[in-house]
């Protein structure tokens, strides 16, 4: 049987990648046929890139804080901010519409017919966000791995909560989306690129200075001060915090990449530099 379809498989041109089964299914919402193929496909690591190690923190508002250790003898690192906005934007605009059909439905006066072209509406926006969902997801992991093989980074370390109190839905909270399905993205994608992931405890890394060990105090604009006279992003810090405790060495400098993801691609905002030093302890 001979099938067309659009796109390229992508691991059938590995050498010695094994083609295993084929499952085509038919989605009712959106009225398309999907073929599924598993390969089998083994990846050599490759451990000649300098052996960096960084550090990841999961967020609302920054979707992802990426941090790697010194990659000069200036002590200078590199963190990289992908934003959550785009994907909270997503949310509530289709939470909006779904709503509004929600509200169509409860008339007791609907027709049965409209009542039946209505939930088929409802179910294309959820599945739309969904997609969406998935797409900045992925979108975000494939920049972050390009990076971080550009920044020769091999091992990574992601912060993970314990418990299941940011796998469950909920409105006006941290919890619109699933942050076990982003770090299994993020996990999956980093080892395609040959970079080993770790998951690492993230209690408590958003309250302690990762260059000096003492508390820090929250400022407005989601800044922490350290009591030795530094502020940085509370993002980077946790990140930075994770990847100390993944035993690696934290920068004492720090150049901030900003991105914007979105289901169609990811947008690099700015480039600035904490040319700052943190001052040293005692």
């Amino acid at each position: 049987m001979s099938i067309p379809f659009a796109g390229k498989p992508r691991w059938l041109t590995k050498p010695g990648a094994k083609l295993e089964r084929l499952i085509i299914t038919y989605d009712v919402t959106k009225k398309r046929w999907y073929a599924r193929v598993s390969v089998e496909v083994t990846l050599e690591r490759k451990l000649d890139n300098g052996g960096l190690k960084a550090g990841i923190d999961l967020g609302r508002e920054r979707l992802i804080a990426f941090v790697t250790e010194p990659l000069n003898e200036s002590g200078e690192g590199v963190a990289l901010l992908y934003r959550g906005g785009p994907l909270k934007s997503d949310y509530f605009y289709f939470e909006k519409k779904i709503a509004e059909i929600d509200k169509m439905l409860s008339d007791p006066k609907l027709e049965e017919t409209d009542r039946c072209v209505l939930k088929d509406e409802r179910g294309r926006f959820y599945e739309k966000r969904k997609r969406h969902k998935d797409q900045v997801f992925a979108n975000s992991a494939a920049d972050l791995a390009r990076r971080a093989r550009a920044l020769r980074v091999d091992t990574v370390f992601i912060g993970g909560l314990r418990g299941l109190a940011h796998d469950k839905s909920g409105k006006g909270n941290s919890n619109m989306w699933s942050y076990r399905v982003l770090k299994q993205r993020l996990a999956t994608t980093l080892e395609n690129h040959a970079i080993a992931a770790f998951e690492i405890p993230e209690d408590n890394t958003s309250r302690v200075c990762a260059r000096h060990g003492c508390e820090v105090v929250r400022k407005p604009r989601g800044l922490v001060r350290c009591p030795y006279g530094h502020t940085m992003h509370a993002d980077v810090n946790a990140a930075m915090n994770i990847l100390a405790r993944g035993g690696g060495r934290v920068p004492m400098q720090v150049k901030v990449l900003s991105f914007i993801p979105t289901a169609s691609k990811v947008i690099a905002v700015n480039e600035k530099k904490n040319s700052n030093p943190a001052p040293k302890a005692g």
